[in-house]
């Protein structure tokens, strides 16, 4: 007896082999992957100072920035098809990749995120003003800004939201289900941007957009929410630049009257609280068959170093800790 065209083989058939979908595993690594090559190749391009006895030598290209940062996604992008080829074919295949994005959500679903992460980080930098210069500044000008724009704006999001939102907490929504991976995913993305400032704006935005990926069934959603986020991050920047007072101490004198700090910084929390429990309670994650279809530990080494890499960037950005490191490194180069 034969089968119509019409009839798709059983998915049990010995004829069909089963989709092999994204494993945890291989999404923790790819995240750190992503992270190592874009933080090292980009540094390399840009220059860093590396002190070398009583001397600081410069090592590095000095590129402008947009051009280190495309440069950087550039390799990402050859890393990820070479040594990645089997998870992204994983990642390719499945329904959140190929489902079209829901525009109205995605914009949406970005505008509450934007007003709660920026309301998170202007109650902690109230209560902590002198972390308010840790923050990276993406700051460029002439015709490396638009290169700026389209590097830091559109092409490293794409990259982190395939490895996040995509690899990385697919393979451990397969593994123990939509809420862990959610929180998984969330915590290991903040934490790897490293500044305390940004780190506090960043997870709740993180979570939403692994919510959002979740409650569309399409990756395409984050996407949109990190490339608008992004673009009018930098957009503001440069646009204020020159604009503001340069001493962090001017810019945070209001923040720090005694009689405004605690209750700005409790309105500013509550506020970005309220926000992100409307998002919980709207993007509720959607049925889904690789839901735990592949049970098993999610915690890996590598995911544990994507957070011990992030972590030791967080403190090295914390104002005592850098104070106290220069202070060791001076007294070392006075033996």
């Amino acid at each position: 007896m034969t089968v119509p065209d019409s009839v798709p083989a059983p998915a049990d058939s010995p004829d069909v082999p089963a989709p092999r979908g994204v494993r945890a595993v291989d999404g923790n690594r790819a995240a750190l992957a992503l992270l190592l090559v874009q933080n090292v190749v980009s540094a390399l391009l840009i220059g860093v100072n590396v002190p070398v006895g009583e001397r600081v030598v410069r090592v590095g290209l000095n590129l402008p920035l947009g051009v280190s940062l495309l440069g950087a996604f550039a390799v990402v992008v050859l890393v990820g098809l070479t040594v990645f080829r089997g998870p992204l074919d994983a990642l390719f295949r499945d329904v959140r990749w190929r489902t079209p994005p829901a525009w109205g959500v995605a914009v949406a679903a970005f505008v509450l995120a934007f007003l709660a992460s920026r309301a998170f980080v202007l109650a902690f930098v109230t209560l902590f003003p002198e972390t308010a210069d840790s923050t990276p500044q993406f700051l460029s000008s002439g015709v490396d800004l638009w290169v700026l724009l389209l590097a830091a704006g559109v092409l490293v999001p794409v990259a982190e939201e395939v490895a996040f939102r995509g690899l990385m907490m697919r393979g451990h929504e397969r593994a123990v289900g939509f809420g862990v991976a959610a929180l998984t995913s969330s915590v290991a993305f903040a934490v790897a941007h490293g500044a305390p400032v940004s780190v506090v704006g960043i997870l709740p935005l993180a979570y939403v957009l692994a919510r959002v990926t979740q409650h569309t069934g399409s990756v395409w959603n984050a996407v949109i929410i990190h490339v608008l986020n992004n673009t009018v991050a930098l957009g503001l920047g440069a646009f204020l630049a020159g604009r503001l007072p340069t001493d962090p101490a001017q810019a945070t004198e209001m923040l720090s009257n005694p009689a405004l700090k605690v209750p700005l910084a409790i309105g500013a929390a509550l506020f970005g609280t309220v926000v992100l429990v409307v998002l919980h309670l709207w993007l509720t994650p959607k049925a889904d068959p690789q839901e735990r279809s592949a049970p098993g530990p999610w915690l890996s080494g590598a995911y544990v170093v994507v957070l011990l890499f992030g972590l030791s960037a967080l403190l090295l950005t914390v104002p005592g800790v850098a104070e106290w490191l220069g202070t060791v490194r001076a007294s070392l180069q006075g033996r």
